[in-house]
């Protein structure tokens, strides 16, 4: 698995793990050092951060994928 596809698979679960009602602080934690990621208390800001994350990782290859067709 290519390293942005390993990228890709931890953000879908760190996002997965957030959107939780009582997310796992101690997973939350893991994914964020796995993926270099600031970690924070706070849910909403950690939730930007990974949407902002996955801004880069995800789109960047759509849009390659639009320019193609």
């Amino acid at each position: 698995m290519a390293p942005q596809d390993k990228k890709k698979v931890a953000l879908m679960k760190l996002v997965d793990e957030l959107m939780k009602d009582q997310p796992s602080r101690q997973l939350v934690k893991q994914l964020t050092s796995e993926l270099g990621m600031a970690y924070s208390l706070d849910p909403m800001t950690q939730m930007n951060t990974v949407l902002q994350s996955m801004n880069s990782v995800i789109l960047p290859s759509n849009r390659r994928k639009d320019l193609e067709r």
